[in-house]
C-alpha cells in the first residue's frame, strides 16, 4: 500500500488548492515530503486568500512547520513550546519558537478529544481541524496566520508595551548595551520580568534613584540579575530537579520546573511563562528576584532619588563620601532640589551647614538644632540651624528655605528636602537690620559701634523693641543721655555665649555672663512666651517676641520690657533733668520740699507741670503759699497696693494736709481726669494730660503734666462757708425727716380707712350684735349650697352687698363668705333644706361687725 503524505493530504482536498500552489511556488512540497514525524499547521485557501499583500506568505508557512509531531489527544501539558523549520534573523542557528496552548471548553472536563481547543502562537491562531494524519507527520488546520514574533528588545522596549510591565521597560530601555549585545551575540536568552506590582517594595525615592543616571550601575545589576544567557522554556528536562543557570550579573539563578508553571530561586513562581520572541523568552514575576538590600540604599542614592544632584555632587567633590555612604550614622541633612538657577553651596563651609548630628524623623512643631558647622565668630562653636512653622503648617528652614517633604529616613540618616540651599546666618547688623520693630535698639547700636564690637562674638543678644523704651519713658530719656549708661544697660542684655530658646529652662533659673562683666538668670515661663530676668536683687518680667533671629556670631531674640542693671541707680532729679524740668525743682527748692521730695530715695509721685506751663501761671519763688501750691503736686502713697498712680485704683495723700487726689477717669490716651478731694465731700475735678513718666529705682513715680493744679482749687476747699460745706450732710437729713413725714400720715389715713369700713359694716347688719344673714337655697351639680344675702334682701346682685366685706364670719364651719357667694349648707348647722329663707346668727362674739 501506498504511504500517503501531508501533501498528498492536502492535495486530496479542495479547501486547500491555493496552499498547495503556494507550496509549489516557494520549494516548500520537497521539505514537506521529506520530512519525517512532522506538524503543519496549514491554514486554508479562505484564510490566504485574506491575508495582505504585503505577508511574507513563504516564511509564515516554514513558521508553521514544526519539528516534532503534535496530537491534541497526546498533549500532556496545557502550553508547550515547539521548535519550526524556520531559523530566527535574529539568531540564525536557533530554530524560531512556536508556542502551542491547549484549553479545555467550558463544556469538557477533561483534556479528551480536545483539538478544537489548540491554541498557537499566543492565541494568534486557532486549530479548527486537528489530527489529520499522514504517514510523515500530521496536520493542523488553522483559522488563521501566525505572525513571526518580535525580539527580546522590541518586546520590552517598544512604544506597545503600555502593560503591567511599564517600570521594568523604562529600567531596560536606559541600558541599550543590553540589546546591542544579544544583536552582536546573535543568540538566545530569557528575560525574567517582574511586573510593576513587584515595585511596590521600593518607594517613591528608591525608584526614582534607580531611574536617575546616577543609579546606573544598580540598575544594570539589577536587570543583569534578570537575565539569563540562554533560553530557558518550561518543558526543558533538566529543570525536573531545579536548574542553575548563570544570569549576566554573575550570579546563578535557580529554576524548578512544577506541575503547573516554574519557580525561580526556589520562591518566586512565575506569573506567566514561555512567552517566546525570535531570539529568547520571557517569563512574567510577581516579585524581584533579589531582596531589597541587594541596593545597598544609602544617604547619597536617596540624595540622588531626590533630585538633589547638584548638590550631592558638591558633597562629593569635597570628599563626603563617608558621610554620604555611612547609614549608621546619626544625621540630618537639609538637601537643596536641583533648581536651574539656583545657587548652590560651593564651599565645605557652607555645605557643612545642611548638617546637623541629631536625627529629625519628624516635623512637629518648630525646633533649633546645632549645625556641624563651627565658626570663629561664634568662639569655635556650632551655628545653629532654625525650622519654623508658618500659619498655613508649611514649615521653613532659617525662615527662607521651604520644607518640600516629610523626613526620609535611610538607617540612622534623614533627609529633609527644601526647595533652595541654606544661607549662613549673616552678619549682626545684616540680621538686625531685618527687626523693623526694634529701630530705636538698632540706632543705638549702631551709634555706639557695637555691631562691630568683639562683645557680640558668640553672644546672645536680647534687643528691646521700641515698645520697651516708649513703656520706660523719663526713664529711657535718661538712659540715652549718657552713652555709658546706655551702653551698660545693653551690655547686660548681652549674654557672653549663644543661648537659643531650646535652651530657655522653665523649671529652674539658668545663670549666665553678661557683656557687662555682671551675672544674670533667666527663666521661661511653660509657652516660653515671656522670660524672667534677675539682675542681682531686681527681677524683670518681660514678653518675649522674636526668638532665634540667627547671625554669624550668634543669636537675637526681642524683648517688650528693659530690665535696668543693679548697678545703675535712677534717682528723681535725674528722670527730671532728664525731661528738663528745671522750673518746677527750682520751686521745690524755693519752698524746702526739694530735699525730701527728689531725694534719691524718695518714694513720693510728682506731678511735675513742664517749664512752658509754669512760666505763663505766674508762680513764682515770691509766690505766697508756695509750698501749699507745691503740696498739691506731691502725693504719698497710702499703702503699697493698687497699681499705679495712672490705673485709679488708689487714693494718694497730697503735701497739703486734709487734701487727698485720685485718678477719675481716662478721657483718652495720656488724658486723665484728677479727682482733689478735701474732707469731708468736697472735690474739685481737674482734666491732666501726661506727656511723660518714669519711675526711679527707689519707686518714686514722675509724671510731666500739661497744667499746673490750680491754687483756686485749694482756696475754694479751704474757704467754703459752713453751710455749703455741710449742705450735703443737711441734705441728706432734710430729706429723712420729710420720708418719716410721709409714712407717719400713710399710718393714719390707713387707721381712718378701717374705722370707716367697718362703720359700714355694722350698718348694713342692722347695728346690732344680732343681726343675721339670710340665705337663698340652690343646688349645684357637686352638693347642696346657698347664696349669701345680707338682712333679708332679695337682690341677689345688690350692689350694698359689698357692705358685709370679703372676709365677713358666719357660724358653722364656714370661716368666711362673701355677699353673692356660693357656700356648702352644712357649713352652717342644722338648717331647714326646705326654706326658703333661714336666719342665721352671727359671731357677733367675736365680729362685732357683722
Amino acid at each position: 500500500m501506498a504511504s500517503v503524505s501531508i501533501v498528498d493530504l492536502l492535495s486530496s482536498s479542495p479547501d486547500f488548492t491555493v496552499l498547495v500552489r503556494v507550496l509549489q511556488r516557494t520549494g516548500l512540497i520537497p521539505v514537506l515530503n521529506m520530512a519525517r514525524n512532522v506538524t503543519f499547521f496549514a491554514p486554508s485557501d479562505e484564510v490566504l486568500k485574506n491575508l495582505p499583500t504585503d505577508f511574507d506568505i513563504p516564511t509564515l508557512l516554514q513558521y508553521l512547520i514544526i519539528t516534532d509531531p503534535i496530537v491534541s489527544s497526546n498533549m500532556t501539558e496545557e502550553e508547550a513550546v515547539y521548535f519550526s523549520y524556520l531559523r530566527a534573523p535574529a539568531a540564525p542557528d536557533v530554530p524560531l519558537p512556536l508556542r502551542v496552548q491547549r484549553l479545555l471548553s467550558s463544556h469538557q472536563g477533561t483534556a479528551d478529544d480536545a483539538a478544537s481547543q489548540l491554541v498557537i502562537g499566543s492565541g494568534a491562531a486557532k486549530v479548527v481541524r486537528h489530527d489529520w494524519v499522514a504517514d510523515n507527520g500530521i496536520i493542523q488546520v488553522v483559522d488563521a496566520m501566525v505572525p513571526l514574533p518580535g525580539t527580546l528588545c522590541e518586546a520590552v522596549s517598544g512604544s506597545a508595551n503600555k502593560g503591567d510591565i511599564r517600570l521594568f521597560s523604562q529600567l531596560f530601555v536606559k541600558h541599550p548595551i543590553i540589546c546591542f549585545l544579544l544583536q552582536y551575540a546573535q543568540d538566545t536568552a530569557t528575560l525574567l520580568v517582574p511586573v510593576d506590582s513587584a515595585f511596590d517594595i521600593l518607594n517613591d525615592v528608591e525608584l526614582s534613584y534607580l531611574m536617575a543616571n546616577a543609579g546606573h550601575d544598580d540598575r544594570l545589576r539589577f536587570l543583569g540579575s534578570h537575565f539569563l544567557y540562554s533560553s530557558v522554556y518550561r518543558q526543558n528536562d533538566t529543570l525536573g530537579l531545579g536548574t542553575n543557570v548563570p544570569a549576566m550579573s554573575g550570579t546563578l539563578v535557580n529554576i524548578k520546573k512544577l506541575e503547573r508553571g516554574i519557580r525561580f530561586n526556589g520562591q518566586v513562581d512565575a506569573i506567566e511563562s514561555d512567552v517566546v520572541f525570535q531570539n529568547g523568552v520571557i517569563h512574567t514575576l510577581p516579585s524581584f528576584l533579589t531582596p531589597w538590600s541587594f541596593f545597598e540604599f544609602s544617604p547619597r542614592k536617596y540624595l540622588y532619588g531626590l533630585n538633589a544632584t547638584r548638590f550631592t555632587d558638591e558633597l562629593l567633590f569635597h570628599i563626603y563620601d563617608s558621610v554620604l555612604d555611612d547609614t549608621n550614622r546619626v544625621q540630618t541633612i537639609f538637601a537643596p532640589v536641583d533648581d536651574e538657577g539656583a545657587d548652590m553651596p560651593v564651599s565645605a563651609k557652607t555645605l557643612e551647614y545642611h548638617f546637623t548630628d541629631s536625627l529629625i524623623d519628624s516635623l512637629d512643631g518648630s525646633i533649633i538644632v546645632p549645625s556641624r558647622l563651627s565658626l570663629p565668630s561664634l568662639r569655635g562653636r556650632h551655628q545653629h540651624i532654625l525650622l519654623t512653622i508658618d500659619e498655613n503648617g508649611e514649615f521653613w528652614v532659617d525662615g527662607k528655605s521651604k520644607v518640600l517633604r516629610a523626613p526620609l529616613l535611610i538607617g540612622n540618616t534623614a533627609i529633609i528636602l527644601i526647595d533652595r540651599a541654606l544661607d549662613l546666618p549673616p552678619s549682626l547688623h545684616y540680621a538686625a537690620g531685618s527687626i523693623f520693630e526694634a529701630r530705636t535698639t538698632l540706632r543705638i547700636f549702631e551709634s555706639l559701634g557695637l555691631f562691630d564690637d568683639d562683645v557680640v562674638k558668640g553672644s546672645t543678644i536680647f534687643f528691646p523693641e521700641d515698645s520697651a523704651w516708649e513703656k520706660l519713658g523719663s526713664v529711657a530719656k535718661f538712659i540715652l543721655s549718657s552713652s555709658e549708661v546706655v551702653k551698660e544697660v545693653l551690655c547686660s542684655l548681652i549674654f557672653t555665649e549663644p543661648v537659643y530658646s531650646s535652651d530657655f529652662s522653665r523649671a529652674k533659673p539658668s545663670d549666665y555672663e553678661t557683656a557687662a562683666g555682671t551675672r544674670v538668670s533667666i527663666k521661661t515661663d511653660d509657652s516660653k512666651t515671656s522670660i524672667e530676668f534677675k539682675m542681682g536683687n531686681v527681677e524683670t518680667v518681660t514678653s518675649l517676641g522674636s526668638t532665634d533671629i540667627l547671625f554669624d556670631g550668634g543669636v537675637v531674640h526681642t524683648i517688650s520690657s528693659i530690665p535696668i542693671p543693679e548697678s545703675i541707680n535712677i534717682t528723681p532729679r535725674q528722670l527730671l533733668d532728664a525731661e528738663h524740668i528745671t522750673s518746677f525743682v527750682e520751686l521745690l527748692e524755693s519752698a524746702s520740699l526739694a530735699k525730701d521730695v527728689i531725694a534719691d530715695d524718695s518714694q513720693y509721685i510728682i506731678l511735675a507741670p513742664v517749664n512752658s506751663v509754669l512760666a505763663v501761671s505766674n508762680i513764682t519763688t515770691a509766690t505766697v503759699d508756695l509750698a501749699t501750691q507745691m503740696g498739691l503736686h506731691i502725693l504719698s502713697r497710702r499703702s503699697m497696693l493698687g497699681g499705679s498712680f495712672l490705673s485709679g485704683l488708689s487714693v494718694y495723700d497730697t503735701l497739703v494736709s486734709g487734701v487727698h487726689v485720685s485718678i477719675l477717669s481716662e478721657l483718652s490716651d495720656d488724658m486723665y481726669e484728677l479727682r482733689i478731694v478735701k474732707y469731708p465731700l468736697i472735690e474739685s475735678i481737674q482734666p491732666i494730660r501726661v506727656l511723660s513718666s518714669g519711675v526711679s529705682t527707689s519707686g518714686a513715680e514722675i509724671y510731666v503734666i500739661d497744667r499746673v493744679l490750680p491754687m483756686s482749687a485749694l482756696t475754694a476747699i479751704g474757704n467754703l462757708p459752713w453751710w455749703q460745706a455741710h449742705g450735703v450732710l443737711v441734705g441728706l437729713g432734710a430729706l429723712g425727716g420729710i420720708l418719716t413725714m410721709v409714712l407717719i400720715g400713710l399710718f393714719w389715713l390707713l387707721i381712718i380707712y378701717r374705722g370707716a369700713k367697718n362703720w359700714r359694716h355694722r350698718q348694713a347688719l342692722g347695728g346690732n350684735d344680732k343681726s343675721f344673714v339670710r340665705f337663698r337655697r340652690s343646688f349645684s351639680g357637686s352638693g347642696r349650697s346657698i347664696i349669701i344675702n345680707a338682712n333679708g334682701s332679695d337682690e341677689e346682685d345688690d350692689e350694698e352687698d359689698d357692705a358685709i366685706g370679703e372676709d365677713t364670719p358666719f357660724l358653722g364651719r364656714a370661716a368666711s363668705g362673701r355677699l353673692g357667694s356660693r357656700v356648702n349648707i352644712e357649713d352652717f348647722g342644722d338648717v331647714d333644706e326646705d326654706a326658703e329663707e333661714v336666719e342665721l346668727p352671727s359671731r357677733s362674739s367675736e365680729h362685732s361687725s357683722v
